[in-house]
């Protein structure tokens, strides 16, 4: 599945945010929160994370290979849904994503990102300016 679209939300006093119904039932019960670069967090569900993780066991054989094992997978965490779709986000990739009350929770094909609002809107920029001439692989 694709995930896509755009969402606001609150994180809560006991550091919960919902995502969209949309989402849930594709993510499923195993669900890996990523501290990506950019400052936000990529979820993903097993699968994906499984098939995107797939080469790292090639870099096993070296000892720098398996130091960046170790690096990458150190910013991996497994987490799951409540009843109400609400996910409970370790402190530390709150620190990460300088995640504080108002959320983005957001589509980016095979993953979901969870970013502050205010990162995101000072990452992402204008959208409205860009225009459909910012993706000329696609035709609209």
């Amino acid at each position: 599945m694709a995930y896509f679209g755009e969402y606001f939300y609150t994180l809560d006093a006991s550091n919960r945010i919902i995502l969209p119904s949309r989402f849930r039932e594709p993510l499923g019960s195993e669900i890996i929160l990523f501290k990506a670069n950019e400052g936000c967090l990529f979820i993903y569900d097993m699968p994906t994370f499984e098939q995107i993780t797939a080469p790292l066991a090639a870099m096993t054989k070296t000892d720098a290979g398996r130091q960046m094992v170790r690096r990458f997978y150190s910013d991996a965490s497994p987490a799951s849904l409540d009843r109400s779709g609400r996910l409970v986000v370790p402190a530390d990739c709150i620190e990460h994503a300088s995640l504080k009350d108002d959320v983005v929770v957001l589509g980016a094909g095979n993953r979901i990102e969870v970013w502050d609002k205010a990162a995101y809107e000072a990452s992402v920029g204008d959208k409205a300016a860009l225009g459909f001439d910012a993706y000329p692989e696609i035709s609209f």
